[in-house]
């Protein structure tokens, strides 16, 4: 499996703006006064908006565990200039004593990044309701949100970013999944619908890169999962109201997809290949920006091996797809450019793109 570097980092890029003022008397000293009073009110300048920071870096994956493989992840996680991290869900694999303990796990494997780091959660099969490996109120309780996201926390929500001049939003969402009682759907009619159509055109108004995030996935070429599970109202979505990056996890596997969009000439994307739904090819790992959605399976940062099925009628979507690997996605944002390579922590898997 390619080492796939897909570390995506988010840089912003932005000039600063500022005010001088200048003061003194003029060459011939301050006029005369015949009286004194009190001095006029001077009222300040307006503070000048801070200029919006060069970049930033962010990393995700899904399907963690608490074994050797996420060892060596969060160990790279520690070391990487990621600002935060998207866990995409399938948290623990009961392979600690509590959902508790599995806080404590990664918080202690990530000392150089401290207490404070934000490791942004959301759910996955395996801790939603009908689950067998936890509940994931009981892991937000301990890994909880440090970003001020809104909505609901760590199932349907999103932020943008940095928080002064952001220039991404993020958007995450469960589809397929039932957690404390509610069923996440995203057909029409349904408020979770409505929920997600509002975060996708504010991101896009804002002219912020637009990322999503969810469990699972409705392409991939995994063994283990080959139907749409998420869903194809939620993946329709995504792709029409152009999204930049879509993050699932689920398969255990790294995939990139072909930059997918769709026209009058491609209303949906189905299982069938078809060549109308495609904007760019991906070959030489450069995509437009604007053009349509780059899907990433980043989904083994520590879970157990997996494999591809070379005959999955999804294959030809894809422009490579790997399971001989372990690893998460880091990428770089600026203001005009996104940088994705996959940091493999077991495997040779290296892949990279950039949308601009």
């Amino acid at each position: 499996m390619p080492t796939a570097l897909l570390a995506v980092a988010l840089t912003v890029t932005g000039c600063g703006s500022g005010s001088e003022r200048s003061g003194g008397d003029g060459p011939g000293g301050p006029p005369p006064t015949t009286a004194e009073g009190p001095s006029p009110a001077v009222s300040p300048p307006p503070a000048a908006s801070p200029p919006p920071a060069e970049s930033f870096t962010f990393a995700a994956a899904g399907d963690l565990g608490a074994n050797r493989r996420t060892a060596r992840s969060l160990a790279a996680l520690d070391r990487s200039p990621a600002e935060f991290f998207l866990a995409l869900g399938d948290l623990d694999y009961d392979e600690t004593e509590s959902d508790a303990a599995w806080c404590d796990y990664v918080r202690d494997r990530l000392p150089a990044k401290g207490a404070e780091f934000p490791f942004q959660l959301l759910a996955g099969n395996h801790e939603a309701d009908t689950g067998r490996d936890g509940r994931v109120r009981r892991h937000a309780a301990c890994l909880d949100d440090r970003l001020g996201v809104e909505g609901a926390y760590p199932t349907q929500y999103a932020f943008s970013y940095p928080a002064e001049n952001p220039v991404a939003r993020f958007v995450m969402v469960s589809p397929a999944l039932t957690v404390d009682g509610h069923s996440y759907d995203y057909r029409r009619g349904t408020p979770d619908r409505a929920w997600l159509v509002d975060q996708l055109r504010r991101a896009r108004d804002a002219g912020q890169w637009v990322v999503v995030g969810m469990h699972m996935m409705c392409l991939s070429m995994g063994e283990d999962h080959s139907g749409c599970d998420s869903g194809r109202a939620v993946h329709g979505l995504v792709l029409r109201h152009g999204a930049d990056l879509l993050l699932v996890g689920h398969n255990h596997l790294y995939e990139r997809s072909k930059q997918l969009a769709l026209s009058g000439a491609c209303p949906r994307v189905r299982p069938r290949f078809g060549s109308a739904c495609v904007a760019d090819r991906g070959k030489d790992g450069a995509y437009a920006r604007g053009a349509g959605t780059v899907q990433v399976t980043a989904g083994r940062f520590g879970g157990r091996p997996s494999a591809v099925d070379p005959d999955d009628p999804d294959r030809r979507w894809f422009v490579t797809s790997r399971a001989d690997t372990a690893g998460f996605l880091e990428v770089e944002v600026s203001a005009d450019r996104l940088d994705a390579r996959y940091v493999p922590t077991t495997g040779d898997v290296q892949d990279a793109f950039v949308i601009e």
